[in-house]
C-alpha cells in the first residue's frame, strides 16, 4: 500500500469536513431560497475527484470511506458550532446526499479518464 493510498480517505475527510463548513458558515451562498434545492451538494463531488486523482487503486472505496470518516466530524461540528435548523433525520439525509456525491465525483473522475485513454490509444 503506498503512501498516497494511505492519504487519500484523509484528504477527502479534510476537504470533506472544509465543504461542509464553507456551506454552513455561508460564505458560500449556492442556494436560491430558505428552503430550496441544495445546489451546495454538487460541492461535495470535489473531494471525490481529487481522492480518485490522488489513489492509484479502489479509489472509489477511499473516496466513499474518505465521506463516512468526515460524517461524526461534521456532525459534531454541526452540533457545537451551528444554529440547529434540521431534525437529525433530516441532516442524515443531507449526509447520505453528502457522500452520494462525494463518491460520483470519484466516479465521474474515472469515466473523465477512461474517456481520455481511450482517445489516445487511437
Amino acid at each position: 500500500m503506498h503512501l498516497r493510498d494511505r492519504l487519500g480517505p484523509v484528504i477527502c475527510c479534510i476537504l470533506f469536513v472544509a465543504i461542509f463548513v464553507l456551506l454552513k458558515t455561508e460564505p458560500l451562498v449556492v442556494r436560491p431560497g430558505l428552503n430550496g434545492p441544495q445546489y451546495g451538494l454538487l460541492l461535495f463531488i470535489f473531494p471525490g475527484i481529487i481522492t480518485a486523482h490522488v489513489i492509484r487503486h479502489s479509489q472509489l472505496f477511499y473516496a466513499f470511506l474518505g465521506a463516512i470518516l468526515a460524517i461524526p466530524v461534521c456532525n459534531t461540528l454541526r452540533m457545537l458550532y451551528f444554529v440547529r435548523v434540521r431534525t437529525l433525520l433530516q441532516e442524515m439525509a443531507y449526509a447520505g446526499s453528502a457522500i452520494f456525491w462525494c463518491v460520483m465525483g470519484a466516479m465521474l473522475y474515472l469515466l473523465l479518464r477512461a474517456l481520455v485513454q481511450q482517445m489516445n490509444r487511437h
